[in-house]
């Protein structure tokens, strides 16, 4: 039988060295480790999360939360939307329409309500969706300052908003 402690390194490394995001690695070569022991996975998890301490507990939290983020960069999603927010402004320009400024801070806002109650990213969704929009942004001559308070507002308010909701009841 191999060792438990060998098989959790191990596969740290490999996993390591095929580039698979860190905290990642961690995390399944804890799993492989707890099982090659002997222990299911509710034991290994429970250890594993012992084992961590207060603070390192939330920083893996955010580390995991950094590589959801970059999963999120790397599959183009924010660049699509700027080329289609662009294909949208040519044709806005065509025809004298406004609605796709509208429509820019609109997806923004619902964005940052989602970010943070759907998609569990917080304000990691601001550098990988505003740089690409910001060449649309500067066609549309949109104030930043507009931009950054819709997605401020879009952070904010659903806390006062549910705080609100649940002190009182509803």
């Amino acid at each position: 039988m191999i060792n438990a402690v060998i098989a959790a390194v191990g596969t740290m490394l490999v996993l390591s060295l095929s580039r698979v995001h860190v905290v990642i690695a961690i995390i399944v070569g804890a799993l492989v480790g707890g099982l090659t022991g002997g222990l299911g996975i509710d034991a290994t998890l429970k250890a594993f999360n012992s084992g961590l301490g207060g603070g390192a507990t939330v920083a893996l939290s955010y580390a995991l939360l950094g590589a959801f983020a970059v999963a999120i960069a790397k599959s183009g999603l924010a660049h699509a939307l700027a080329d289609k927010a662009l294909l949208l402004v040519d044709r806005q320009e065509a025809t004298g329409g406004s609605h796709v400024k509208w429509l820019l801070i609109g997806l923004l806002w619902v964005v940052a309500i989602a970010s943070q109650n759907i998609l569990p990213i917080h304000i990691a969704f601001i550098p990988l969706l505003v740089p690409p929009l910001l060449y649309v942004l500067t066609k549309l001559q949109l104030d930043r300052r507009l931009i950054a308070c819709v997605m401020t507002f879009g952070l904010i308010t659903p806390y006062m908003f549910l705080r609100a909701i649940v002190k009182s009841g509803v």
